[in-house]
Formats: C-alpha cells, structure tokens, sequence
C-alpha cells in the first residue's frame, strides 16, 4: 500500500517533488501539476491506488527523459530519432523517449531542416565534401533522404554551397597539376563528387 508522506512545489516550475512510501521505503517522484490533480491531489497521509502509483511513476520518467533531453539538446544538435536513441539508451522506455522526442519537435527544439542546413553547409564548405557524401553521412544519422535532398537544393538555390566550385577548391588544394584526369575522377569520387 503507497501512501503520500510529503509533497514540494518545485519553484518556478509547474512540477511537484512527491515522497511515497511503499512499505518501508520511500522514493521521491517529480510529477506535473496536471498529474497530481488527475490522481486526485492528494494530501499528506493519503492512500494512492494501484493505478494512481501507475500514473505518477510513467510521470516521473516522462519528467526525467524530458530533462535529459533537454540536457542533449542543449549540448549537440539532434534529430528526433537519434534523440530518441540517446534516451533509449539511458534506460527510457519506448513510449516516453517518444513521446518526449515528439514534444522536442512540436516545441520547436529539434528544428531538422535548420541542422541540416547548417550540417551541409560545413561539411561543402569546410571540409569541400560532395553530396554523395554528405547525404551518405547524414541519412545514417538517421535523417530523412528527402530532407536531406530538400536542404541541398535551398543551400544551392541561395547560393550558399556551390558544388562546383568546391570540387574545383578540392583539386587544387589536394593534387598538383601534374595528377591526370583519372585520379582527378578518384579523388572526386572519394569526396563524393559525381563524374
């Protein structure tokens, strides 16, 4: 039987620190507000049924991935489904890690089409890669080939990567004039460039 020994508002925020003891242990939950009213808002000594204890432990693992993806995403760009992963990987269960990657997205917080612009623009401009590559790249971190091609063609349309002249910079700065057209090819073609 779980019973409330205490419970804390958590300032500035709308969550609240509960202490729960089941018999002779007691754990500390953090729950939303919301949820705390939807058990019932229960006071100091109350009793919590079986499905209200159901309740406010998904709650409190929904209120710690959401902070550790918080966390992720304030330290490294990610998609949602590499996010996801992260948070599968601490031990979050597969509805909640997705549930709080879909909440990331709807809130604006993994923003894809913006890291991917900002992805291919380095690796063209910066690193001289070509398409091929970066597409390569990037649909194994999980984005979306369409995404990745949708990206590619605003970047060029605006002018700011030109694939052209990023493999003209790529010869120059690799091969000497004296390299023949076939390890030209070869070397564009390991950067990614196609023929």
């Amino acid at each position: 039987m779980a019973t409330l020994v205490f419970f804390k508002e958590i300032k500035d925020s709308n969550l609240l620190r509960l202490g729960i003891s089941e018999g002779e242990e007691t754990a500390v939950y953090t729950v939303r507000e919301r949820v705390y009213n939807d058990v019932g808002a229960p006071t100091r000594g109350s009793t919590l049924s079986d499905g209200a204890m159901e309740l406010l432990i998904r709650e409190d693992e929904y209120v710690r991935c959401k902070k550790r993806a918080l966390y992720l995403l304030s330290i490294a760009d990610n998609n949602e489904r590499g996010l996801e992963a992260k948070l599968r990987a601490k031990g979050f269960s597969f509805d909640i890690a997705r549930d709080v990657c879909r909440e990331m997205v709807s809130l604006g917080y993994v923003n894809e089409d913006s890291q991917l612009e900002r992805i291919i623009a380095r690796e063209a401009n910066e690193r001289l890669y070509g398409a091929r590559k970066i597409a390569a790249r990037l649909a194994g971190k999980g984005y979306a080939p369409s995404r990745i091609r949708a990206a590619m063609q605003r970047l060029t349309e605006r002018g700011e990567v030109d694939f052209l002249l990023n493999a003209e910079e790529l010869i120059r700065r690799k091969l000497d004039s004296g390299f023949s057209e076939d390890e030209k090819f070869a070397l564009l073609a390991k950067y990614g460039y196609r023929k």
